[in-house]
């Protein structure tokens, strides 16, 4: 059964990366978004947090509203996860996942800042945000949407990530 499940997320992944390509006009609109939070519903399952339980609820926070809060919402009914949008920073007490979006007016440096050293995934949107210690940064590469991986800030996390995961991304220092 386990076998099963991974070939179907490997199917998955290998469609949504390979298998989907992202037109100029698709790449502002809900599309891309709905790809992106495919990919982060699917991180829930292949990225370790410090003292979870799959017991407890799973929460996704975005930052200052995206079109990405939609589509997680709509997929996150099978799960126990939380998804909310915060307009402040400082309103997130508690997230696993943390989505900046690309317009975000909040300094990365800032939110890199207050997350040092605590287990929350922080996802990006936005060229560069990789190297400067984002964890996962979605990026479109031949009109395809992939992810990039800053192993360097993951480990300082203390956040696990499959080996399965890193096959697919693309791995940045």
């Amino acid at each position: 059964m386990k076998t099963r499940n991974h070939l179907f997320i490997l199917s998955v992944i290998i469609m949504l990366m390979g298998g989907n390509t992202i037109s100029a006009q698709e790449n502002s609109g809900g599309k891309e978004y709905a790809l992106k939070a495919d990919f982060l519903y699917r991180f829930v399952d292949y990225v370790y947090w410090k003292n979870y339980s799959k017991k407890q609820t799973f929460r996704i926070a975005i930052l200052e509203g995206s079109p990405i809060t939609s589509s997680l919402i709509d997929i996150s009914k099978n799960k126990k996860i939380e998804v909310k949008e915060y307009k402040n920073l400082n309103d997130i007490s508690f997230c696993n996942i943390l989505f900046v979006p690309y317009n975000c007016s909040i300094p990365i440096e800032t939110i890199l800042s207050k997350y040092a050293g605590k287990p929350v995934l922080i996802v990006t949107e936005q060229n560069g945000y990789g190297k400067k210690g984002t964890h996962v940064n979605f990026v479109t590469v031949d009109n395809k949407l992939k992810f990039e991986v800053n192993l360097k800030a993951i480990n300082k996390a203390g956040i696990g990530i499959s080996s399965f995961l890193l096959q697919h991304a693309i791995i940045v220092q």
